[in-house]
């Protein structure tokens, strides 16, 4: 069985280089990006035609630097938990596959699902953030779970934390052999 100390150690090594830590931010900065624009993409539409390209781009890093006040707290905290596991998840692959370790399938899917799953409803669909409320599927879809969708954000990290774990495991014990 692997342990605390081998992970953080695994965890150490990637992140020690500064590739994987612009990886990291790169990953960490799209999610929450795509998810900023998700939530504001009628805002943004309709504001093209007076303010264009540039006007536009400034209204989206308003909408960057000021989304906290716009969602509940926990829904904002879960993006950025669900946002940072994004980005340690797509650096750990990077540098598996630096490895040349063989691919584990479990990985990949519980990696894909955690994502879909965050990608879907990383908070709150009654606020309007994820492709739930994209998709239509806001308010009215969550409002037959009890805590408005804040569960799927909870199931989104801790399967996103499984499958790095596992990634991070299948890399430490692929090296040993």
């Amino acid at each position: 069985m692997i342990e605390l100390s081998q992970i953080l150690s695994t965890w150490k090594k990637v992140f020690s280089n500064w590739k994987y830590v612009l990886i990291f931010l790169f990953a960490v900065l799209i999610f929450y990006s795509l998810n900023i624009l998700i939530f504001n993409w009628k805002n943004l539409a309709t504001f093209y035609s007076n303010l264009g390209f540039f006007g536009t781009l400034k209204l989206f890093f308003s909408f960057f630097f000021s989304f906290r006040s716009t969602i509940v707290l926990h829904s904002f905290i879960s993006l950025i938990l669900i946002s940072i596991l994004f980005g340690v998840l797509i650096s750990l692959i990077f540098y598996k596959s630096k490895l040349n370790i063989s691919k584990d399938k479990r990985t990949g899917l519980f990696g894909g699902i955690g994502v879909f799953i965050g990608a879907f409803v990383p908070g709150c669909a009654a606020c309007g953030v994820g492709l739930a409320s994209f998709l239509g599927l806001g308010a009215g879809f969550l409002s037959f779970l009890p805590y408005d969708g804040l569960e799927l954000s909870i199931l989104s990290i801790v399967i996103l934390g499984f499958a790095i774990i596992n990634l991070t495991k299948n890399m430490y014990t692929c090296k040993v052999k």
